[in-house]
């Protein structure tokens, strides 16, 4: 099988191409699948240590979160806060009801997934940390054990340990979107060697959802529905935002009026979300909650753009939280609408960047981080690095000015920083439209869509039938 080659198929890398030789030759060696997962994974795992580099300043303070530099540099994360910020230090137990540990330490508001994820690379740092004694921090006040020289050498194995785990995961998505066009694997190159993958990959565990979605988009566009309701539960486990890719699924499936595949689909998916939900849900109902209600009740916070309107107009809470989700609501009935009125079958990729969209651009708030919720599903939705650069530069300036709005820095002088803060927020917005807009034209005009052949079996099958079918079938395309 021949792959398309991006040197042809992209003129970005056409013309970067001019600095190696120029686009690939009629009669040069092409390597096989294996060959091109391997070139992948390398980029991947030289992207993703790169982004560490980044972070080199925070790593030499032990990533204490009392230092000035973690903004200046935008080099903090979310991982290294957790180990001391949550109890994980003391090896507490995520949802534990007991009154002295939530004294001493707040809940989490992580998923269950992550939550279970944390608890376990806690327990790894514990054991190569020569497992310390618990009950003699347990003795002392929390804020003398979170700053404890012990504390903060076990802090950085923790974010470590982390990287090294959270690494893997990017290189098993990179792994999952090469598969999904057998004869595009360089479209993962969209995300193997992302500037968003690099800045935000370690800044959050954002990126097990991301795997899980990938890997859930494998398995449909080989017609493995229940594997796919499976990747998608555990999805949804680390993040709620993988519903949307589910939503996608039926939406799909709906055009081919073959709505019924998606059944086994969602049942796997909601099974696979409450097996995982089930440690934290039956050991602390009521701090198991708090990641619902920090999901859902939250106010305007930095990022969106609810946050302008809040300091220019004043926004009530209330009113903000139910203007925003019925936005998103009105945004995702477009969707709908879009899809089914589409002269071609849409793929998954791009109905589900479209829903997942629309909480960016519209939702009560927007973490730095919510840009990999957008990057796998952009990879394969649009295969085109202007785009993808477009996109993503909006998304690293915003990281960038968000660490620096964070500490302070945004101010001439004694001045006003807020107003620095919305052009990174405006920046963002218009860069993500850019994405959307041109995603929306593939749509409505398939003959833009850069995807012409994406060799998909159809839904509900798999093996050598789906294979050999392909070819004289309708497919669902990813």
């Amino acid at each position: 099988m021949t792959h398309v080659d991006p040197t042809h198929d992209d003129p970005v890398v056409a013309g970067m191409s001019g600095a190696v030789g120029g686009p690939l030759g009629e009669r040069a060696a092409r390597g096989g699948a294996f060959s091109v997962l391997g070139v992948l994974l390398a980029i991947t795992a030289l992207t993703f240590a790169l982004g560490l580099l980044t972070k080199t300043t925070c790593a030499n303070d032990d990533w204490s979160p009392q230092q000035a530099d973690r903004f200046t540099h935008a080099c903090s994360s979310e991982v290294a806060d957790e180990y001391t910020g949550t109890g994980l230090v003391e090896l507490a137990w995520p949802w534990s009801g007991d009154e002295a540990t939530r004294e001493r330490y707040p809940v989490t508001d992580e998923p269950a997934l992550v939550g279970l994820w944390t608890y376990a690379t806690a327990r790894v740092t514990h054991l190569l940390s020569g497992s310390p004694d618990i009950s003699e921090r347990y003795r002392q006040p929390a804020t003398t054990v979170a700053q404890s020289d012990d504390a903060a050498a076990e802090r950085s194995l923790f974010m470590a340990v982390n990287a090294v785990l959270l690494a893997g995961v990017a290189m098993l998505a990179t792994a999952a979107l090469a598969a999904v066009h057998r004869r595009r694997p360089w479209d993962a190159a969209g995300f193997a060697a992302a500037p968003v993958l690099a800045v935000a990959g370690a800044i959050s565990f954002d990126l097990l959802a991301v795997a899980a979605v990938a890997g859930a988009l494998w398995a449909w566009s080989r017609g493995r529905g229940v594997l796919a309701g499976a990747l998608l539960g555990v999805g949804a486990a680390a993040g709620v935002w993988p519903v949307l890719v589910l939503a996608a699924f039926l939406l799909v499936a709906v055009t081919e009026r073959r709505a019924t595949w998606v059944l086994p689909t969602v049942v796997t998916a909601v099974g696979t979300w409450a097996v995982l939900n089930a440690p934290a849900f039956l050991t602390g109902r009521t701090q198991w909650e708090r990641a619902w209600s920090a999901t859902f009740e939250r106010s305007a916070d930095r990022g969106s753009l609810w946050r302008i309107v809040a300091d220019t107009a004043g926004l009530a809470t209330d009113v903000g939280l139910v203007v925003s989700w019925l936005l998103v609501a009105l945004w995702t009935g477009l969707v709908v609408a879009l899809v089914l009125l589409a002269p071609a079958r849409p793929r998954v990729s791009q109905v589900a960047l479209l829903l997942v969209a629309g909480y960016a651009l519209l939702g009560i708030v927007y973490e730095p981080q919510q840009a990999l919720w957008l990057l796998p599903l952009a990879a394969l939705a649009r295969p085109r690095w202007r785009d993808l650069l477009v996109w993503q530069a909006g998304e690293v300036f915003f990281l960038a000015a968000t660490s620096w709005w964070e500490g302070g820095l945004l101010s001439p002088g004694d001045g006003e920083q807020s107003g620095f803060y919305w052009v990174a927020i405006v920046i963002r917005l218009v860069c993500t439209g850019w994405l959307v807009a041109v995603v929306v034209r593939d749509l409505w005009w398939p003959e833009a869509d850069p995807v012409e052949d994406p060799e998909t079996p159809p839904a509900g099958r798999s093996g050598d039938e789906a294979q050999d079918s392909t070819m004289r079938s309708n497919v669902v395309a990813v």
